[in-house]
């Protein structure tokens, strides 16, 4: 009997170390497969999602500040969620697996740091972007653009020309320390003043090249309308406002109340047509209708800003006292108003017949159109004629070729 529990002891203890053995060598390959696994998850949901997010960004030009730390979460949870390393138990969790959250976790530290380390010694290429203007038109702005982790400082020489030939030539030392929706970029700013000629419309464009560290050289048309600023052609024309009056005396039924004027300046344009509008034009404008050699109507002087044109209008004689001027390339008209609107004129306001500082008599008028600039630009002026008359009546206002 006790033979044979000797031997039941040994037999027991046998299948024990048998157990033991098995279950050693089960859980050393459960363990090995799992980090197999691991290493698959991370190559496959960590390393290539954020490489290629890291090279997308880089030279994309695309600034998507939230894309990589998006990434990186994404893939963070889809390997936690691939592996089955669990959750705490103080949120209901069944535990975590602590052998593979240590491992997913190192290994996510080293991918995270390649993109850093990399950027830090590997810059986007750098290009020039765009080339805005301001308000006034008076500065030009220019990015460079570059993705950058690190923030980097570039040496920009560019130089203007204008039909070939060279009015400019600079350097500038351009940080790339900003970014927008596009990327990241530096800029630096052009004074118009500082290499303005003449008008780049119709036919004579300005052109900016920039070449960046000496490596590469881009070639910008700026814009032909904010370097188009010199008045180059007026004109004006004066309506006679003819109607039934009280006023009107001897045999006229239907008199000349008053006179409308209109004037223009801007680019000039094909023979018969009206002046182009020249939204950067700043200047001054005079208007004066004689009636022989006698002053009958002297508009005040008008001031021209960037479209906003402002004069005295006396107490509502003169107009409102303000207009917009030459906003639209297609036209430059000024409406040069009086005290009485007529809506026969498209709601436009008369300059009454009996404020004239002349007689008003039937005769030969005359309309001047002056503009002068301070930059240089040359003066230039118009002058249309006009034949005061009446028959049947009727008072009559026409145009006439001269005096």
């Amino acid at each position: 009997m006790s033979d044979g529990g000797l031997l039941q002891k040994a037999l027991d203890q046998q299948e024990n170390d048998l157990v033991a053995e098995v279950a050693t060598t089960v859980q050393n390959d459960n363990q090995e497969a799992s980090i197999k696994d691991a290493i698959v998850a991370i190559s496959l949901l960590a390393v290539l999602p954020i490489t290629l997010t890291f090279f997308f960004v880089m030279w994309s030009q695309i600034h998507l500040p939230w894309l990589m730390p998006t990434v990186a979460a994404l893939s963070l949870g889809a390997i936690w969620w691939k592996l089955g390393i669990g959750a705490p138990d103080s949120v209901g969790g069944g535990g975590v697996n602590q052998a593979l959250a240590s491992l997913v976790i190192t290994s996510f530290a080293a991918v995270l740091a390649g993109p850093v380390i990399f950027g830090l010694v590997l810059d986007g290429e750098l290009s020039v972007g765009q080339v805005e203007y301001s308000e006034d038109g008076e500065q030009i702005s220019v990015k460079l653009r570059q993705n950058t982790l690190s923030g980097t400082e570039a040496e920009a020489t560019y130089l203007i020309q204008q039909s070939g030939k060279t009015l400019l030539t600079r350097s500038e030392t351009v940080s790339i320390t900003k970014s927008d929706s596009f990327g990241d970029y530096g800029l630096f700013t052009i004074e118009v003043s500082s290499f303005y000629s003449e008008n780049a419309l119709p036919a004579n464009p300005y052109s900016l090249t920039i070449s960046v560290d000496g490596s590469g050289e881009w070639v910008r048309d700026l814009d032909s309308v904010v370097l188009s600023r010199n008045v180059t052609s007026v004109a004006g024309t004066v309506a006679g406002v003819v109607k039934s009056d009280p006023d009107c005396s001897g045999d006229v039924n239907d008199c000349l109340v008053g006179v409308i004027f209109t004037g223009w300046a801007g680019l000039m344009a094909n023979s018969g047509n009206k002046p182009g509008g020249l939204p950067y034009a700043d200047f001054t404008l005079q208007a004066t209708l004689m009636e022989g050699s006698s002053v009958a109507v002297q508009f005040p002087a008008l001031s021209v800003t960037n479209t906003k044109a402002s004069w005295d209008s006396n107490g509502g004689e003169f107009g409102s006292g303000s207009a917009t001027v030459g906003y639209e390339v297609a036209t430059s008209e000024i409406p040069l108003d009086g005290s009485v609107s007529e809506p026969s004129f498209n709601g436009r306001s008369y300059i009454p017949r009996a404020d004239f500082d002349s007689p008003g008599d039937y005769g030969c008028y005359s309309f001047i159109v002056s503009v002068s600039q301070d930059d240089g630009a040359t003066d230039v002026s118009h002058t249309s004629y006009y034949e005061f008359t009446s028959s049947n009546g009727i008072d009559i206002w026409n145009d006439a070729s001269n005096c």
